[in-house]
């Protein structure tokens, strides 16, 4: 097995994962849009690299649960503001 393919597909999964829960809901969509053809593209590349499917799973199920525990210890507390409520802080401020 493949340890630095699970580690690195696992970070990947995670961060892509948590970049949609972080998106503004209106963009989510957007956001899902964009993840999808990557997590394929990776998905591709294991299976044409070779013997690498069963790391590709396991990368996936580790970075679905490293979001969710993101979603669970930080994103549940801190929700996603709005464009309405994000003040930005310029020279004058």
């Amino acid at each position: 097995m493949d340890w630095n393919y699970v580690g690195l597909g696992s970070l990947l999964v995670a961060l892509l994962l948590v970049m949609v829960q972080r998106t503004e809901p209106k963009r989510r969509r957007l956001a899902a849009l964009v993840v999808i053809p990557v997590l394929l593209i990776l998905r591709q590349y294991a299976f044409l690299k070779g013997d690498l499917h069963e790391e590709s799973l396991l990368a996936f199920v580790i970075g679905v649960v490293l979001s969710f525990l993101f979603w669970l210890l930080i994103g549940r507390y801190n929700p996603v503001g709005q464009d309405s409520e994000v003040k930005v802080i310029g020279m004058d401020d």
